[in-house]
């Protein structure tokens, strides 16, 4: 049985899940609860240009990368509501 010595130092945690873009990447229905909308509204907000998205081919299902919706909650967070 080894014992370490009290000059060593633990490591840090290692992650357990490296981040890849299939966890950047985040469904119509997940993008929507992120926000806290319905996935209608997310919708809506790509069709107005005010999301942008991923799609690998035309028809393809729509993915929402993490970034832009933390993007989009800081570009639209307000001292006062919109009036």
């Amino acid at each position: 049985m080894s014992t370490a010595t009290s000059s060593s130092k633990a490591s840090p945690p290692q992650p357990t899940v490296k981040p890849t873009l299939a966890n950047r990447l985040l469904r119509t229905k997940e993008a929507a609860a992120y926000l806290s909308v319905s996935p209608r509204k997310l919708r809506r907000l790509v069709l107005d240009g005010l999301l942008p998205i991923v799609q690998d081919s035309e028809g393809a299902a729509w993915r929402v990368d993490l970034h832009d919706l933390d993007t989009f909650t800081e570009r639209n967070k307000r001292t006062e509501p919109l009036r």
